[in-house]
C-alpha cells in the first residue's frame, strides 16, 4: 500500500489549501492536484469539494480522512511494535525441548532469560527428539534444546555441550572395583546382562543410544518398564527396581534420591546437546537471544 497518498491528502485537508500544502510537501501544486485526482478516480469519489474557499471535504472525503487517520496510526503502531521486537522489549518465543532438559537445564537458563528479557512471553513445548524435529521443521516451534544426531537435513544446530551418559545402578549393587575412574567407577555393560533395566520409550535419543550399547554388547536388555521421564527412572532405580541410564546433568541438578552411577566404556559413553533451529525458517532475534543465554549458562557447567 503507498501510504504517500494518505499524507498528501491529509496535508490538503489541514492547510485547506492545494497551493499551501504543495509547498509544504515539496512538490507542484498541479503535481499534486493531478495526484489527488488520480486518487479519487481510482476510489470513484470526489473527497474535496474545490468550489469552495477554503476548500472543504465532501461526505466521503470526511470517510476518507478518517479512514487515512485510523490506517496512519495502526501503521506507527506497528512500526512501534518492530522496534520493541527488535530490542526484545516485546515477543514470542516458543521453545521445543525433550523432557529431561525440561528437567535440568530449562530451570537454570530461563531465571537469566526472563531477567534480561521480561516482556518476551514463552511458551514450552516437551517432546521427544524425533517429534521436535518434526515440529521444527513445520515451524511449530521457533527453536530446540536437545541431542545430536538429527535426521531432518533441513535443521542446523550449535552444539553447545557434551556430557557423560551414565548408568544408574540401585543401592544394592555389587560392582567390580577395577577402575582407575576417580568420580564414577567404569562398569562393562555385558556384567549386567541377566539384570532388569528401565529405560525410556524407543523414540528418545538416549534410548536410541542405549540400544546401539546393547547390540554392540551382544545381548537384549531384560525390560522392566519404559518411561519418558528420567526422574522416574532415577528414582526407580534408587528403590532397587532396575538399573536405567541418565545423562550427567540429571545427577549434577540436584534429585533427592542416591541410586550409584558409573561410566560405561573408554571412552565414556556421551551424548552432545545442541541448540536447533530450521536453517529455512526466519530466525526470530528472541531465539537468537535464547540461543546466546543458553550458550552462555551451559557453559558455566563443569563437565567432562
Amino acid at each position: 500500500m503507498d501510504f504517500k497518498q494518505f499524507e498528501y491528502v491529509l496535508t490538503v485537508f489541514e492547510e485547506k489549501n492545494f497551493s499551501k500544502a504543495a509547498k509544504k510537501l515539496y512538490i507542484s501544486q498541479p503535481s499534486l492536484s493531478q495526484y489527488i485526482g488520480r486518487i479519487e478516480n481510482r476510489l470513484g469519489i470526489t473527497i474535496f469539494d474545490r468550489t469552495a474557499n477554503p476548500i472543504k471535504l465532501t461526505n466521503e472525503g470526511e470517510v476518507y480522512i478518517e479512514t487515512a487517520k485510523n490506517i496512519l496510526n495502526l501503521v506507527e503502531q506497528m512500526k512501534r511494535k518492530f522496534h520493541d521486537i527488535s530490542k526484545l522489549n516485546i515477543g514470542k518465543l516458543n521453545i521445543g525441548l525433550t523432557p529431561s532438559k525440561a528437567n535440568y537445564i530449562l530451570p537454570k537458563i530461563l531465571p537469566c532469560f526472563k531477567e534480561k528479557y521480561p516482556y518476551i512471553d514463552l511458551s514450552i513445548t516437551e517432546a521427544s527428539s524425533s517429534a521436535l524435529e518434526e515440529l521444527l521443521a513445520k515451524d511449530m516451534v521457533d527453536i530446540c534444546l536437545m541431542n545430536l544426531p538429527l535426521k531432518n537435513s533441513n535443521l542446523e544446530y550449535v552444539p553447545i555441550l557434551t556430557e557423560r551418559i551414565l548408568l544408574c545402578a540401585p543401592p544394592y549393587y555389587k560392582f567390580k572395583k577395577n577402575s582407575q575412574n576417580k568420580d564414577y567407577p567404569e562398569i562393562d555393560i555385558s556384567d549386567l546382562k541377566d539384570e532388569w533395566f528401565i529405560l525410556l520409550k524407543p523414540d528418545q535419543r538416549i534410548r536410541q543410544i542405549n540400544n546401539i550399547l546393547f547390540y554392540k554388547a551382544g545381548f537384549k536388555p531384560k525390560i522392566l518398564l519404559e518411561t519418558m521421564n528420567i526422574e522416574t527412572a532415577q528414582r526407580l532405580t534408587s528403590e532397587g527396581m532396575g538399573f536405567c541410564f541418565v545423562p550427567e546433568s540429571a545427577i549434577m541438578y540436584g534429585l533427592t534420591c542416591q541410586p550409584n552411577y558409573f561410566s560405561l566404556g573408554n571412552p565414556a559413553l556421551t551424548w552432545t546437546i545442541a541448540i536447533v533451529f530450521n536453517k529455512n525458517a526466519y530466525k526470530t532475534k528472541a531465539a537468537e537471544a535464547f540461543a546466546e543465554i543458553t550458550k552462555t549458562v551451559v557453559s558455566k557447567i563443569t563437565m567432562l
